[in-house]
């Protein structure tokens, strides 16, 4: 008799520090037959922290099309597999969607086990709201585009959230001092580490303020929508522009 398909379980793996991760999570990670990882050294961390012996594998940009037929061809042998990516919720701006995509057309069962996200992370300590929010994972790369790109959101009234990489954050800020001066952001940058901080304040306050951001932090930006200038204008007169956090004790 034919074994019933496995279950491709889309799991949520802290955004830095090592213990945000659900008992759900482990025990999952546990008892599957194997691990699809972005990078299987950073999942193997994770997994010696919390003392989790697995099979990892990779799934990352440069073989996730071929692998992807392994992965499916496990599951419908009927062995449980879990997808990961380096940090936060997978499929968000990471390729596995095209993984779970083709575990649906195939049948097979797909099951999220929820947990850290540096876009909720982020947002949640704004101060801006969350009720919408836009999301975009990957800016423009020159500037003329980006300018292009922001002065369509002038008058956009949901919370603009983006990931930023560290070496184009002062030209994200100079760019904003032009287009949206006055509005309020929130630059999040290594979420629950030990060098985790958070600057809130205007495009040029920030600029005046931030300096150089190590090659390897995660940086985060939240701006607020345009409905939203007066109430968070109120807000930031009775709040420093830069406060630092330790989300890592």
């Amino acid at each position: 008799m034919s074994r019933p398909p496995g279950i491709l379980y889309v799991i949520s793996t802290p955004i830095g520090h090592p213990e945000d991760i659900t008992l759900r999570a482990i025990a999952t990670l546990r008892r599957v037959a194997v691990i699809a990882s972005e990078d299987p050294r950073v999942t193997q961390t994770l997994l010696a922290h919390h003392g989790i012996t697995a099979t990892v594998t990779s799934y990352g940009p440069l073989n996730r099309h071929e692998k992807m037929l392994v992965l499916l061809h496990r599951l419908t042998q009927g062995e449980d597999v879990a997808l990961v990516s380096d940090n936060g919720t997978p499929v968000i701006y990471d390729p596995g969607n095209l993984l779970v995509a083709a575990a649906h057309r195939t049948g097979i069962l797909v099951k999220a086990i929820p947990g850290p996200s540096t876009i909720t992370a982020a947002t949640a300590i704004s101060g801006f709201s969350g009720d919408a929010i836009i999301f975009e994972g990957h800016l423009p790369s020159t500037s003329h585009r980006l300018a292009q790109y922001l002065s369509q959101l002038r008058k956009e009234r949901r919370t603009l959230v983006f990931y930023v990489e560290p070496r184009a954050l002062k030209k994200l800020l100079k760019i904003l001092v032009q287009i949206l001066p006055t509005r309020q952001i929130a630059i999040a940058m290594n979420l629950t580490t030990r060098e985790e901080t958070l600057s809130r304040g205007r495009p040029g306050e920030l600029l005046d303020q931030i300096g150089p951001v190590p090659k390897d932090s995660a940086v985060t930006v939240v701006i607020e929508g345009y409905n939203a200038r007066l109430q968070t204008r109120k807000m930031s007169r009775r709040m420093p522009h830069a406060t630092r956090l330790h989300g890592g004790e």
